[in-house]
């Protein structure tokens, strides 16, 4: 919700450019900051979600078990990490389709580690 409210407000009060036409760094990072807010609870509120339905998306194997919330949190986590790796790619003009998809995949991987590590 803080992230949506802070894109509200650079969206309609904050103009990406100076005068000048430059651009404004720090609306432009306030505005990655709400991106990035915002994806963070939505994308943790879905994978809560899918895990109350497919418990194997948080690495549960037994349908009896629940889910711990911190997976999808950390899911989350890392959803923003590679919209935040995009966002940045974007600004400075080096994002194509294979740098999205590597960042997707690479997101994914970390995933699939951390689900398959040992615990201690």
């Amino acid at each position: 919700m803080i992230g949506t409210a802070l894109l509200a407000f650079i969206l309609w009060s904050v103009p990406p450019t100076y005068p000048s036409g430059e651009p404004n760094p720090a609306a432009l990072l306030l505005f990655l900051l709400g991106l990035l807010l915002l994806v963070f609870g939505f994308g943790g509120l879905v994978a809560l979600a899918l895990h109350g339905r497919w418990p194997n998306l948080a690495g549960i194997r037994d349908r009896r078990k629940r889910p711990d919330p911190g997976v999808a949190l950390r899911q989350g986590g890392l959803l923003t990490a590679a919209v935040g790796v995009m966002g940045v790619l974007t600004y400075l003009g080096l994002l194509d389709i294979a740098f999205a998809l590597v960042t997707l995949v690479i997101a994914g991987l970390v995933e699939a580690f951390l689900q398959n590590r040992k615990s201690r």
